[in-house]
């Protein structure tokens, strides 16, 4: 299994990237409660789950939320909104944006805050088995000429949120979402040098937690792991 493989080595870091964590989306499928992001998942908020896995294989970490719950103040973790003129156009449309604006407040976060950083590595909130190489395995596809966008993909599934997004980007995304309506993310990236890595067994791995059976299959995993050895 993809998972056990990993805990031989730990966390790896690679390269200058900066990690996003997408937490936002209603969780609708996952029924009254809490935001998905903070469902208790091991006594833990979910998103809590996916920031320490990612937080040791990059140079710093952001997490994108609209909602101010005091919650995620105990992730040690800048919390940051979508950009707000982008937030007024949705308002103003009445149309959901999408993580596509989760991911221009990455670039612009990551362009303010680490100008010499020309990447950033996005991951939803809600895989809480993100794998621990997951950097040093993107890094390594990055070659000359480099992608713009390099996604996951496993089996039969593309990762649209899993994925390295060159800065480069952010003013034609900018006006991407603005003046060309554009709210998937696979229109945007294929507009890019884009690519993928195809993970090898990487089901248990990527598992998203969308549903009340798919978050106690989390929990049971979680349960037969100790917390040391999740690392």
């Amino acid at each position: 299994m993809a998972i056990r493989a990993v805990q031989q080595f730990g966390p790896v870091r690679a390269g200058a990237l900066v990690g996003v964590i997408l937490a936002g989306g209603e969780g609708r499928r996952m029924g009254p409660g809490a935001l998905k992001p903070l469902r208790l998942l091991a006594g833990r908020p979910m998103v809590a789950h996916v920031v320490e896995r990612l937080r040791p294989q990059v140079m710093d970490l952001v997490v994108i939320a609209n909602d101010p719950a005091p919650a995620f103040r105990t992730l040690q973790a800048p919390v940051i909104p979508d950009p707000p003129d982008i937030e007024r156009r949705a308002r103003k449309d009445g149309r959901k944006l999408g993580p596509l604006a989760g991911i221009l407040a990455g670039m612009e976060w990551a362009r303010a805050h680490h100008p010499h950083a020309g990447w950033i590595l996005t991951a939803p909130a809600d895989v809480p088995f993100l794998p621990l190489d997951l950097t040093v395995r993107l890094c390594g596809l990055m070659h000359v000429p480099e992608p713009d966008v390099l996604m996951v993909r496993h089996g039969r599934r593309r990762e649209h949120t899993i994925a390295v997004w060159s800065v480069k980007l952010a003013a034609d995304l900018r006006q991407a979402i603005l003046e060309d309506g554009v709210r998937r993310v696979e229109d945007f990236a294929r507009r890019h040098a884009f690519t993928e890595l195809v993970w090898p067994d990487g089901t248990a791995a990527f598992l998203n937690v969308n549903t009340p059976v798919e978050f106690s299959l989390a929990e049971r995993r979680l349960a037969q792991v100790p917390r040391r050895s999740r690392r």
